[in-house]
């Protein structure tokens, strides 16, 4: 049932016959209700709800780090539904019902933020990660500006939880490296990593780049 909150006059939300009408950032929009189909999918259709599935699946444990990281970025929300939009796109691979995720054509972050000419990751003898980064600013960035580290290790058959170490603001541009801390547990841990930057006034993000991945053993 459509509703009617400032009046008759006013912008209408909820079902009204056959559409759909809502506010997106302060405006009132309508949509068609779907239509009731016919007859089996498509090869393409299942690829794409397999694919938007797998997406959803690998995406959720780390959706905090991701409102972050596509703050008003990749769609008109941005945010969670900006990193979906450009999974569905960029990283799903392999055929009905054989669909996957690929770890490494994820972004965690996306933007136009400048993201350092050189970095690397350097694993220490305590399981502590080393994030390293060349300190230029490059034409839109700022020596303020803070590093996204993130750590993801997926649900796997053996381990049916995720796990995620990750810091969204972290150490400065300026100051060219910061660490990230991973534990031993039950299980040995494959972590996919990632690097991002934030912007000193939040405005904007630097695409991600995906730095490897490293194995920590069972303790």
């Amino acid at each position: 049932m459509g509703k009617a909150p400032e009046g008759i006059a006013g912008p209408v939300s909820g079902k009204v016959g056959p559409h759909v009408y809502y506010i997106l950032n302060g405006k009132p929009c309508v949509r068609s209700l779907p239509s009731k189909r016919s007859g089996k999918k498509t090869k393409k259709e299942k690829n794409n709800t397999s694919g938007f599935a797998k997406v959803q699946a690998f995406l959720k444990p780390i959706k905090s780090f991701l409102k972050v990281g596509y703050k008003d970025y990749g769609t008109a929300t941005g945010g969670y539904r900006g990193a979906v939009s450009y999974a569905l796109k960029n990283a799903v691979e392999g055929e009905h019902p054989d669909r996957f995720v690929n770890p490494e054509k994820i972004r965690v972050c996306g933007g136009e933020l400048h993201f350092p000419e050189v970095s690397e990751i350097v694993m220490e003898p305590d399981y502590t990660l080393s994030f390293n980064w060349s300190q230029e600013v490059g034409e839109n960035g700022n020596p303020y500006d803070q590093v996204f580290m993130l750590a993801y290790a997926p649900a796997d058959q053996e381990m049916p939880s995720a796990t995620k170490v990750g810091v969204s603001t972290g150490a400065f541009r300026m100051t060219g490296t910061d660490s990230l801390p991973l534990t031993p547990a039950r299980l040995p841990r494959e972590y996919h990593i990632y690097m991002g930057f934030i912007a000193k006034d939040r405005s904007q993000q630097a695409h991600s780049q995906y730095m490897g991945k490293v194995l920590i053993p069972a303790r």
